[in-house]
């Protein structure tokens, strides 16, 4: 695990690419097809594209990027469907477009979750209810504070200390091993015992500022509030009604949010600045987002699947 972005990862994934056949790094363009540039390599003669896992698909990682932003901002399958139709004549079934969801948030969240996000000393936490199914469940938040890094999602049937253990022991997980001074929660009984055991095992101490809502609650000299992760669970109760609820408890559009959220999506509240950039967490996406993770997540993946290829060659 690393504490900051490895430039030395993002400098390795952004080398040139090269013949996907002999390896050779002389090439030229040899004319587009389906939109996607083919090149044609100087050594063996073979054309190749360099989209990686996308080869065989219709449309180029433009496209899937597209899918991906119009899904997170709460257009439905069958309407990002007909969008592809209209605007890019591709004939993309919604399924298809599901299937691009699924594997490549997989991806880009895996490749993420190896930088550590630089966060406050203050967490925020609260849960909402969710329709899974057609049955209701309870979806547990963990906010930071300064950041507004999204560090937990959790599903489940019960709001016991079991499932409020759960939840922070995820957001331990996401934050490295981070232990905030303060962590603060509505009333409920259930996150006394969890913040005792999951943070007060060391010496030093995280203290439960607990029956906070939206007015707030003052503290000694602090004021303190649970705005933050209330707007955060407002944005993905507005998603979930356009979605008529969860398909299931285990649903990747809980994982894909957390990933929008923070790396994707400018906050108002920060400038224009995702969560991420605030937390030290810079993979230098510019503008376009989307696109610049996702092919520095699938390059990510391709190095670590040959890396592994090679060791086990040996």
């Amino acid at each position: 695990m690393v504490s900051t972005p490895n430039k030395q990862i993002i400098k390795e994934i952004e080398k040139p690419f090269c013949c996907t056949h002999c390896g050779s790094e002389k090439y030229i363009k040899y004319g587009k097809k389906n939109g996607k540039q083919i090149y044609m390599c100087k050594n063996c003669n073979c054309r190749f594209v360099d989209n990686l896992y996308f080869e065989r698909l219709k449309a180029d990682p433009k496209i899937i990027c597209v899918t991906l932003d119009l899904y997170f901002k709460g257009i439905s399958l069958r309407k990002i469907s007909d969008h592809l139709k209209q605007f890019y004549d591709l004939d993309i079934h919604f399924t298809t477009v599901f299937h691009w969801i699924k594997k490549y948030i997989i991806i880009m969240d895996e490749y993420v979750r190896q930088f550590k996000p630089n966060l406050s000393d203050i967490w925020n936490v609260d849960e909402m209810m969710i329709s899974v199914n057609g049955d209701w469940f309870y979806l547990w938040n963990v906010i930071d504070d300064e950041t507004r890094f999204h560090l937990a999602s959790v599903i489940s049937k019960n709001r016991t200390i079991d499932e409020a253990s759960k939840t922070l022991r995820t957001a331990k997980k996401r934050s490295h091993g981070k232990r905030p001074t303060f962590i603060i929660t509505d009333g409920l009984k259930s996150y006394n015992k969890a913040i005792e055991e999951e943070f007060h095992k060391v010496p030093r101490k995280t203290f439960h500022i607990g029956n906070v809502g939206i007015r707030g609650k003052k503290g000694g000299e602090d004021y303190f509030d649970n705005n933050l992760v209330e707007r955060l669970q407002g944005t993905i109760r507005e998603r979930n009604k356009t979605q008529r609820g969860l398909k299931d408890q285990y649903s990747l559009f809980i994982r894909g949010h957390q990933l929008y959220y923070n790396f994707i999506k400018p906050h108002e509240s920060l400038y224009g600045n995702t969560p991420a950039e605030i937390a030290n967490v810079d993979l230098d996406l510019g503008n376009r987002k989307w696109q610049n993770l996702l092919i520095q997540a699938i390059k990510y993946q391709n190095r670590f699947w040959g890396e592994a290829k090679n060791e086990d060659s040996l």
